[in-house]
């Protein structure tokens, strides 16, 4: 008997990380944090070595209940997953998989795209307005699910407050889902989150400990939802999903808030100095919330070639959606002396005008079934 995948499955094209460049510094293609984790973090992570014959807490208490507190909810309304990318599948898997309907930008941060598809569902893509999600066109879409990453993956864009607040009360999608992972690297993150849109009883906010917690190989994320929506999650979760060594380590980034506000700090500085030296060098950026920037290029290719011939990995915007750029992760005080050395021996000066093709501030965004 020969076996197929399902006709869905076979048209797929899979997720393609970043490259990781020969050094540390000079890694700049996945959106890691170039601080890397608290100190805490390795005590912590020694401490619970000791006990990996033991299954982790299937649900992991006491992380739920440090994030409700700080984040003034209930630990009901707390779920933990094996990174935010858990959390989707569980989404799509409860609430749309299998002939259902989701929405989300184009170009989108691609697990919102793969895991509907994956997952037997039709996806509604709507283009991006001035590098932003267009609200107001998503807003008249059905979907089972409709998902927002604020501050946007690739873009670095963010829409304000006021916006998503006003789709959570005129979207026709069922349940919308706030992407916030990169949400620490806003201008203003109390003033961007989504957290108090909870009670509407419509929107969850997924959350990652990647980014400025410095915990990318660790995978471990979380949602905030209402409880019932929780409730419904743990009824498709696998069983241990959140090892006891990824647990463990959350809870002590979580509670190092001076190296938290010192990432923030250093990463938002290196931000504008990135922008800064791709500028100077004749590219123009993406004004970005998040820890990278979105630099655009005549020749991204060529752009990322010539980089890493000088030991730094960078992101090709094509397989992002983003054709005309590269993406570049912020680096560490020496990623930026490399990134420098590496722009000055280029010496390109044919500076990119104007968006990459397909994603230019169209007044009339037309959505696209995939």
């Amino acid at each position: 008997m020969t076996i197929a995948p399902r006709p869905w499955i076979g048209a797929l094209d899979p997720y393609v990380p970043g490259r990781p460049a020969v050094s540390e510094d000079g890694s700049l293609a996945s959106n890691e944090s170039a601080l890397g984790a608290s100190p805490a973090v390795r005590a912590a992570i020694i401490k619970a070595a000791g006990r990996v014959h033991r299954y982790p807490d299937p649900l992991a208490d006491d992380l739920r209940a440090a994030l409700a507190a700080e984040l003034g909810v209930g630990a009901d309304s707390i779920m933990v997953g094996n990174g935010s990318d858990e959390l989707i599948y569980l989404l799509v898997i409860a609430y749309a998989a299998m002939g259902g309907r989701t929405i989300c930008a184009d170009p989108p941060y691609q697990m919102h795209y793969l895991v509907p598809r994956a997952l037997g569902c039709q996806v509604t893509r709507v283009p991006l307005r001035d590098w932003a999600h267009d609200l107001q066109a998503m807003a008249g879409a059905e979907a089972e699910l409709a998902f927002i990453c604020n501050p946007h993956n690739p873009t670095g864009t963010a829409v304000a407050h006021s916006q998503i607040a006003r789709f959570a009360a005129h979207a026709k999608a069922g349940l919308i889902v706030v992407d916030e992972a990169y949400i620490d690297f806003a201008d203003d993150p109390p003033a961007t989150t989504a957290l108090d849109l909870l009670p509407l009883g419509n929107v969850v906010v997924t959350r990652t400990f990647s980014k400025l917690h410095g915990l990318a190989g660790l995978r471990i994320g979380y949602l905030a939802g209402p409880p019932g929506v929780v409730a419904t999650l743990r009824k498709v979760r696998p069983p241990f999903s959140v090892n006891a060594i990824a647990q463990s380590a959350a809870l002590a980034a979580l509670a190092d808030h001076d190296h938290r506000a010192r990432v923030r700090e250093q990463t938002l500085a290196a931000r504008d100095a990135t922008a800064a030296m791709f500028e100077e060098a004749g590219y123009p950026t993406v004004p970005s919330q998040a820890n990278f920037v979105l630099v655009r290029a005549p020749d991204p290719g060529k752009l990322a070639d010539a980089l890493a011939a000088h030991g730094v990995s960078v992101r090709p915007g094509q397989g992002l959606g983003v054709p005309g750029a590269v993406r570049v992760s912020i680096p560490s005080p020496s990623g930026l002396a490399l990134l420098k050395q590496a722009l000055t021996s280029i010496g390109e000066q044919a500076p990119a005008t104007g968006a990459p093709s397909g994603h230019t501030a169209a007044t009339a965004p037309s959505a696209r079934n995939g």
